[in-house]
């Protein structure tokens, strides 16, 4: 009988589950290590997509910014080739949050606020701020709450 359990090439009879509960102790750290490594590189394409969509806008608003020398009024956001740029950037950065009445304004070299009318060609500057949250889907990560990843970018007005 002795010689019926212990044949060539098995294990011993108390060997039998021994590989399903190691491999079940290991799976859980390691779903929660792959998550996390998710979440970071969701966290940095959110990241690096502000700031590409802040610097997008902001080339874009000093170049085309529909206003012309002269004018009383003028709105920095108000081109359509502004807008076409806002509405591409919106569809990389999943829930991206810009007010191009608020957010594209233009600024002197001290960044102080002035009229879009009275920007000086060559002298001012147009910033844009673009926002974009962040919620992580890791259960551990997930318990320090979202985060909103904010970016400003600043280029010379040329229009």
């Amino acid at each position: 009988m002795r010689s019926q359990l212990l044949r060539p090439g098995r294990r011993g009879p108390r060997t039998r589950g021994q590989s399903l509960v190691e491999f079940s102790l290991v799976l859980i750290p390691f779903v929660f290590i792959l998550m996390g490594i998710f979440d970071l590189g969701r966290g940095i394409y959110m990241l690096n997509g502000t700031a590409q969509a802040a610097r997008e806008i902001a080339r874009v608003t000093s170049v085309q910014s529909g206003c012309t020398v002269g004018l009383t009024t003028c709105d920095l956001g108000s081109s359509s080739e502004v807008q076409d740029v806002v509405i591409t950037q919106r569809s990389l950065v999943p829930g991206m949050a810009i007010d191009t009445a608020v957010d594209i304004v233009c600024v002197d070299i001290s960044d102080a606020v002035i009229p879009d009318a009275q920007c000086k060609w060559g002298e001012d500057y147009v910033r844009v701020r673009v926002q974009a949250p962040f919620a992580p889907i890791t259960p551990i990560v997930s318990m320090f709450g979202s985060h909103t990843f904010e970016s400003y970018s600043r280029v010379r007005y040329y229009p």
